[in-house]
């Protein structure tokens, strides 16, 4: 095997040898001038001033701090070319600004640049000490920003933060609020503790006992899960500290009436009672594959609160 090997090897300067001479020196010189081309585009065209960025747009700024925003990105944009643009040095001649999210760019040749700026959304609003301060979903202090639609209160007596939320009771509620789908989001009027943990007030809606801020989404599928189940209708709480166990409780009628399990905690059961009594009869066991609403809270805690 080796010493076929060895032979192959033996045989290749022949190969190039057979190409006649003319050829070889036209196949180097094309080499050559390929390499010279490479060298000349990635060490002065591609940073020359036949391609310098001259013109920049910069578009989806809301915020006060638009001009100064949009100052940075000029300044740094120009000291570029549309042939070599670096979005990470863009990015960092914003990153004091926490409503810049991340920043996009296009170039257009020869002189030309698009950047888009994708802000930070305000997930909630933050009271504390007679002030009012829009959150995102990190925990960034958002300033200078205005939202059109109303936002979840989360209240606190903590210290005032400057550019980022740390207290950890305030920023489990900022969890809770970030998971929130759209559709449920807006109808959060605040959110707080007590002694189940995070409690989220809906507007014309039943309190939501979330417990603490872990698996915020499986809780949020659990929520509305029960408030699309029409025998829910009427309840005052839901309780999702068990999301694959919700259960929602005082109705009026005071009846066991089956809901849907989203799955998760505890394997589903059938709860159907015997011969209780509701508004209109005799409750059956269709559907019944999940947790039950009930007139009172359970006795027992199933997850720390919050």
């Amino acid at each position: 095997m080796k010493a076929a090997a060895a032979a192959t090897l033996r045989q290749l300067p022949r190969v190039a040898l057979a190409i006649p001479r003319k050829t070889r020196r036209r196949l180097i010189l094309a080499l050559l001038l390929v390499i010279a081309l490479f060298a000349l585009y990635k060490f002065w065209f591609s940073d020359s001033s036949f391609v310098r960025v001259e013109h920049v747009t910069v578009s989806g700024l809301t915020t006060k701090d638009a001009p100064r925003i949009q100052a940075a990105l000029t300044a740094v944009a120009r000291d570029m070319s549309t042939m070599h643009v670096s979005e990470a040095e863009l990015n960092s001649a914003v990153s004091s600004f926490p409503v810049v999210k991340t920043v996009e760019a296009q170039a257009s040749f020869p002189h030309t640049l698009k950047i888009h700026v994708v802000e930070e959304r305000p997930t909630a609003v933050l009271v504390v000490d007679n002030e009012r301060l829009l959150l995102a979903p990190d925990g960034s202090v958002l300033r200078g920003v205005v939202t059109g639609h109303p936002l979840p209160l989360i209240r606190t007596n903590g210290a005032v933060p400057q550019d980022m939320l740390t207290d950890r009771v305030p920023l489990g509620a900022l969890h809770v609020a970030g998971a929130a789908p759209a559709a449920l989001l807006g109808r959060i009027s605040s959110i707080n503790h007590g002694k189940e943990g995070i409690l989220v007030h809906l507007r014309s809606g039943p309190k939501l006992i979330f417990g603490d801020d872990s698996r915020p989404y499986a809780k949020w599928a659990a929520v509305a899960a029960v408030l699309a189940d029409p025998s829910s209708k009427g309840a005052s709480y839901v309780d999702v500290r068990l999301p694959g166990r919700p259960i929602a409780g005082g109705l009026a009628s005071e009846t066991i009436a089956p809901l849907t399990s989203t799955g998760g905690d505890a394997s589903p059961q059938s709860n159907a009672p015997t011969g209780t009594t509701g508004a209109t009869g005799t409750t059956g066991t269709t559907g019944a594959t999940g947790p039950t609403a009930t007139g009172q809270l359970p006795t027992a805690n199933p997850q720390p609160s919050g």
